[in-house]
C-alpha cells in the first residue's frame, strides 16, 4: 500500500483504512519483530509488540506530509525500533533459570497459556477493529494506564471527548467480544 492509497482510504473511512493497513502489513511487521525478539521474548510479548507497532503507526502517521511511495519503510522503521527497545529491556533484565528448576511448566499450564494467548490475540484484533481513535484510546488507557488528559494530547481530542469515546468504545468492544464468545 502506498502513502497515496492509504491517505485516500483514510479520507473515506479511517477504520477501514487502518484495517486494510493492518492486514497488508501484519505479516511484515511480525517477521521483523519475531526475528529480533525470538531469542529473548515469549510469543505473547512478540504479538504485543506487533500491536504496539500498529498503535504507533496509527498515532504518528501524518497524512498531511507530502510523501510518496510505499508505506513499508515507515512501518518497518517503527517495527525495528519497537523491537530494539523491547530487546534491550529484556537483555538488560535477563535472568537465567536452571534446567533443574522445579518450577517447570506442566502440560496443563502450557494448555492454559496457549488458550490465554489465543484470547489475547482475539481481543487485540477486536481492539484494532474499533478503528481510530478508539483503538488508540483503549490501548493507551488500559494497557499503558494513561489518563484522559495524556491521551487527549496524542489523538488531538479534548479529555472530555476521550472519556466519552472510551466509554462507548468499551461498550462496543464488549459486544464484539460477546459475539466471539469471550467474556471478561
Amino acid at each position: 500500500m502506498t502513502h497515496e492509497e492509504f491517505r485516500d482510504k483514510k479520507k473515506k473511512s479511517s477504520e477501514q483504512a487502518h484495517k486494510e493497513l493492518f492486514e497488508a502489513y501484519c505479516g511484515y511487521v511480525y517477521t521483523i519483530v519475531f526475528n529480533r525478539l525470538r531469542s529473548v521474548a515469549a510469543r505473547e510479548d512478540i504479538e504485543e509488540c506487533v500491536c504496539d507497532v500498529f498503535a504507533d503507526v496509527y498515532c504518528y502517521y501524518n497524512p498531511e506530509k507530502n510523501v510518496s511511495g510505499d508505506l513499508s519503510g515507515f512501518i518497518g522503521t517503527i517495527a525495528r525500533r519497537k523491537a530494539a527497545v523491547l530487546y534491550k529491556s529484556r537483555i538488560s533484565g535477563a535472568e537465567t533459570v536452571s534446567i533443574d528448576d522445579e518450577s517447570m511448566c506442566s502440560e496443563q499450564d502450557v494448555e492454559s497459556e496457549i488458550a490465554a494467548n489465543e484470547q489475547r490475540r482475539i481481543i487485540l484484533g477486536k481492539i484494532a477493529e474499533l478503528g481510530e481513535p478508539d483503538s488508540t484510546i483503549i490501548i493507551q488507557k488500559y494497557y499503558y494506564g494513561r489518563s484522559a488528559t495524556e491521551i487527549a494530547g496524542m489523538v488531538k481530542l479534548t479529555p472530555e471527548n476521550i472519556r466519552v469515546r472510551s466509554g462507548r468504545a468499551v461498550k462496543k468492544l464488549k459486544e464484539m467480544l460477546e459475539k466471539a464468545d469471550i467474556s471478561l
